[in-house]
């Protein structure tokens, strides 16, 4: 599922790590996020229907990408965040940080569906994590952003549109968008989509939460959007990932139509300023 042991961080650390070329400065503890919170909201409906839906490539949300270790194979999911220099991406902190390394060599391809990766790849530069999931493994702050390029292309921004991180946002929230990468009983290696509500977790209450099934090992760091009809792009609110890296126990038997989110605060949004403005993050040797 979306459990690290289930997304070959590893693997991936094995074949190398990303120098240090700063320390990240990162803002205080939001109240909010650092006590627990009341479940005050309503409560997921206790309906295992609701599937999601695979894409075609015609159909494939080109803001979302898939993140290809250093030999190519996929493995976690993410998205393109809005950003002065268009070249940010954002996906979970446990995909790309496991046993005390950063994973190398990183891609991203947005849109990919069935191998094919039709806007082309991004090389991944530089990685933004909390230290407080680095240092303390911290699952509230599991997101990373990712600063990328490509030689004599455009920014990613340019070539496929950005989402626009919100924060402090009401756990409940309607209409919202969750895609990612399954890989397993996924049909050509597509995105799935899946439109839902969002609550607070009665289990684990400093996680947003969504029911849907389908969602499988590699959907790490997928995008929770809130879109306009007929948009690509729209307000990102939450990613997969979270509480036991973004779902239930393996074996629960709802692993694959439970995930969680972690909540984005303010603070999420100073790890991308950071990231924004190159301030401190992880380079490649």
């Amino acid at each position: 599922m979306r459990r690290r042991s289930r997304t070959r961080v590893a693997a991936l650390t094995a074949a190398g790590a990303l120098a240090a070329a700063g320390l990240i400065q990162y803002a205080p503890d939001v109240v909010a996020l650092a006590q627990a919170k009341h479940h005050t909201g309503p409560n997921p409906p206790d309906d295992w229907s609701k599937k999601g839906t695979y894409l075609s490539a015609s159909q494939a949300n080109p803001s979302v990408v898939e993140v290809l270790g250093s030999d190519g194979s996929p493995y976690c999911s993410g998205a393109v965040v809005h950003s002065p220099g268009a070249d940010i991406v954002i996906t979970a902190a446990h995909c790309v940080y496991g046993d005390g390394s950063y994973a190398s060599s990183l891609t991203v391809a947005p849109g990919r569906t069935g191998g094919n990766s039709p806007h082309g790849t991004w090389q991944v530069d530089k990685i933004w994590v909390d230290p407080r999931y680095t240092k303390d493994n911290d699952e509230r702050y599991d997101y990373a952003f990712m600063r990328v390029s490509r030689s004599g292309g455009p920014e990613i921004e340019d070539a496929v549109g950005g989402n626009t991180l919100e924060v402090n946002q009401p756990y409940h929230l309607r209409g919202i968008t969750t895609i990612g990468y399954p890989d397993s009983n996924n049909p050509g290696d597509a995105q799935i989509s899946c439109g839902l509500e969002t609550f607070q977790s009665g289990a684990h209450d400093q996680y947003r939460e969504m029911r849907c099934g389908g969602y499988s090992a590699g959907v790490s760091g997928g995008p929770w959007l809130e879109l306009k009809p007929r948009a690509r792009t729209g307000a990102l609110i939450g990613i997969i990932g979270g509480y036991n890296g973004g779902g239930p126990a393996d074996d629960d038997p709802h692993v694959d139509d439970i995930s969680y989110s972690p909540y984005f605060t303010d603070d999420t949004q100073a790890l991308l300023n950071q990231a924004i403005n190159d301030d401190g993050g992880q380079t490649e040797n």
